[in-house]
């Protein structure tokens, strides 16, 4: 009698303990749900700010240049830092609309895609992609310390962003613009940083 119920809690303990490790898997943070609590960031932001090496593939032509960005979805001034020849032009995006401007003058920036996506949409397809593309994929990637999402760009389904975040701070790494399955323009950020909203 005795030895029979010594067995029994001998086998609970063992299937309780596991158990543990199994209910522990799958009350961790899905990837999904991180892509939840990284919109809500980006939708709470005030603002960002950082430095982005920007590289625009045009196909037979690929430019490469560093700029100081600042700003949300919908208004903002990447200013190029390098290289040196292009040194203080300004890229502005505001009401869905983006201009280059260097000393004073406007420029015009090369369609990249058919959907006329340039390199001073960059950061504004990005943002927007944070805030409210839908999600196509997601995954943990390097033990859970990156983030890894495929976003759509909300002012153009043709167009997909894949995104590299931080896996605890959602600060993103690196974005990717597509149009149909095509890179077009690759952002590696460095100093990134979110300004959040304040309620008074």
């Amino acid at each position: 009698m005795h030895l029979k119920q010594g067995v029994q809690r001998i086998s609970f303990v063992v299937f309780f303990l596991l158990c543990l490790p199994l209910s522990g898997c799958g009350d961790a943070a899905k990837p999904e749900d991180a892509v939840r609590e990284m919109r809500t960031l980006y939708q709470s932001a005030e603002s960002v700010s950082g430095a982005a090496d920007i590289t625009a593939d045009y196909g037979q032509r690929v430019y490469t240049y560093t700029a100081a960005v600042e700003g949300t979805a919908s208004a903002g001034t990447p200013t190029v830092q390098a290289p040196e020849n292009i040194a203080g032009t300004v890229l502005q995006w505001a009401e869905d609309e983006t201009s280059l401007t260097y000393e004073e003058t406007t420029l015009e920036t090369g369609a990249l895609s058919d959907s006329g996506l340039s390199p001073a949409d960059a950061v504004p397809a990005v943002l927007s992609a944070c805030r409210a593309g839908a999600l196509v994929e997601c995954a943990w990637e390097e033990d859970g310390a990156v983030l890894y999402a495929e976003l759509e760009n909300p002012e153009d389904e043709s167009v997909t962003v894949s995104c590299l975040f931080d896996g605890e701070s959602y600060i993103l790494r690196r974005a990717e613009l597509a149009e149909d399955g095509v890179t077009v323009l690759t952002l590696a950020f460095s100093d990134f940083g979110i300004t959040l909203a304040t309620n008074e």
